[in-house]
């Protein structure tokens, strides 16, 4: 009756399998996203983008000089054009262009806040440009070089959006939000897209 045996094993031979099954689980749930075809960092923009060189001009002072801000259009050296728009109160960063990776049908990735709280993770959508960026005749937009980034508000470390072109990216755009809009309990967000090649991201 050698299968009787399992039930009289040593304690610590049970302690040893029970481990051996937590490393076995672990090791699962990390590599998961690699298998199913997920960047295992999706939820974060890369480190870097705060040393980027800074090409802002003056800042809001406070969330009420939000709706002063102008609209700005913007392009990338690698072709992205964007546009930060503002709406009543609220603010979205648009992108269009070269999106690696992005899904099928993908024509603009979107960030989008009211006032300075966040409103949800970016999108990618298969919305036309025109449909954000409206008519842009006329208009010449910002080149926002390599290592350089735009910073459209900071009011604190954990209030402040920007956009930045750092080493490891195309374009990198970050909210940092006390809280998500009409959720007074939801703490601390970022949100934000990761444009890059092979695989450009939002969280």
């Amino acid at each position: 009756m050698k299968n009787a045996n399992i039930f009289h094993a040593p304690r610590t031979r049970l302690k040893d399998v029970a481990a051996k099954r937590s490393l076995i689980l672990i090791a699962l749930a990390l590599a998961w996203p690699a298998l199913v075809g997920l960047p295992l960092h999706a939820t974060a923009a890369p480190d870097d983008i705060d040393a980027l060189i800074d090409d802002s001009g003056p800042l809001p002072k406070q969330t009420r000089d939000l709706t002063a801000l102008p609209d700005l259009l913007f392009t990338t050296p690698s072709g992205l054009l964007c546009k930060k728009t503002v709406v009543k109160v609220m603010h979205d960063v648009t992108c269009a262009g070269d999106l690696p990776g992005a899904p099928a049908g993908t024509r603009v990735v979107t960030l989008p806040t009211v006032y300075a709280q966040a409103n949800g993770p970016a999108r990618f959508l298969p919305t036309p440009p025109e449909r954000f960026f409206g008519d842009t005749t006329g208009q010449a937009p910002v080149l926002l070089p390599a290592g350089h980034k735009i910073v459209f508000w900071a009011f604190s470390n954990t209030q402040s959006l920007v956009c930045g072109v750092p080493r490891s990216a195309d374009l990198v755009c970050r909210l940092n939000a006390p809280k998500a809009i009409g959720a007074d309990n939801s703490g601390p967000q970022t949100h934000g897209f990761v444009i890059a090649a092979p695989h450009s991201h939002v969280f």
